[in-house]
C-alpha cells in the first residue's frame, strides 16, 4: 500500500467499459467548464488577493462536488464515489472489519472467484484508506466460504471447475452444486471495483442527462 496515502490499483472490466467511461468523463469535464463560468467564480477586475480567494474557493467547490457525486470529471473521483455507494448498499460502509491477513494480499485468485471474461483494464489511484476498506470487507465476508471451498477441493480433487459461472445452482447436482453455493458468497476486490466503476459511470451519465435538459 502506498505510503503517500494513495494506492494504485487495476480494475479489470467488461469490454466496452473504457469507451463508455471516456465518454462520461468528457461530458463531466464540459460540465465543469460550464460551472466555472458562473459569475461568482470570475476574477475580472479583482485585486490579486481577491482573485486568489475566488480561485481557492472554486477549487474547494470542485472537491466538494466530486465527493458528493455532483461532478465526476476525473476517473478516481468517479470510481471512489461509485465504490462508496456500492459499500453503502451492501451495508459495509459503516461496518468495522478486521484487517485482512497477508494471505488476502497474495497474488492469484481467491477460491470461488470467477473469470468473467474481463478484457479491459482501468487504472485507478484510490485513497489507501478506501482500498484497505474494500479488501478488509471482501475478505471479512468471504473468508468463511473460502475456507469451506478449500475443504471442498480436498474432498473433490478430481472435479474440474470451469473458470466462468456454472449457471443456476438449482440446476446443478453433486459436488459442483455445493461449490456453486459456496462460491456465490465470495466477493472479490475486483467485484467491488467493477461495481463501483459501473455505478460511477451511471451517475455521471445521469448528471449529463439532467444538464442537457
Amino acid at each position: 500500500m502506498a505510503a503517500t496515502g494513495v494506492s494504485p490499483v487495476t480494475a479489470w472490466v467488461r469490454e466496452g467499459t473504457r469507451q463508455r467511461l471516456t465518454h462520461a468523463l468528457e461530458e463531466q469535464k464540459t460540465r465543469k467548464l460550464v460551472l466555472s463560468a458562473a459569475d461568482r467564480w470570475q476574477t475580472y477586475d479583482l485585486s490579486r488577493n481577491e482573485a486568489a480567494r475566488v480561485r481557492a474557493a472554486w477549487q474547494d467547490e470542485v472537491v466538494r462536488m466530486r465527493q458528493a457525486g455532483e461532478l465526476l470529471d476525473v476517473i478516481d473521483a468517479l470510481a471512489v464515489y461509485g465504490i462508496t455507494q456500492e459499500l453503502e448498499d451492501r451495508g459495509w460502509a459503516q461496518r468495522r472489519f478486521r484487517r485482512a491477513p497477508a494471505e488476502a494480499r497474495l497474488p492469484g485468485r481467491w477460491p470461488g472467484s470467477r473469470d468473467g471474461g474481463y478484457k479491459e483494464s482501468v487504472q485507478l489511484r484510490l485513497p489507501s484508506k478506501a482500498a484497505a476498506k474494500v479488501l478488509d470487507a471482501c475478505w471479512g465476508t468471504s473468508a468463511p466460504y473460502i475456507t469451506r471451498l478449500r475443504d471442498w477441493r480436498d474432498r473433490n480433487p478430481g472435479v474440474v471447475v470451469p473458470r466462468g459461472p456454472l449457471g443456476d445452482s438449482d440446476e446443478l447436482t453433486g459436488p459442483l452444486a455445493e461449490y456453486e453455493r459456496l462460491a456465490a458468497h465470495v466477493t472479490t476486490v475486483g467485484d467491488i471495483y467493477r461495481a463501483g466503476i459501473r455505478r460511477g459511470i451511471q451517475t455521471a451519465e445521469e448528471l449529463a442527462s439532467h444538464y442537457a435538459k
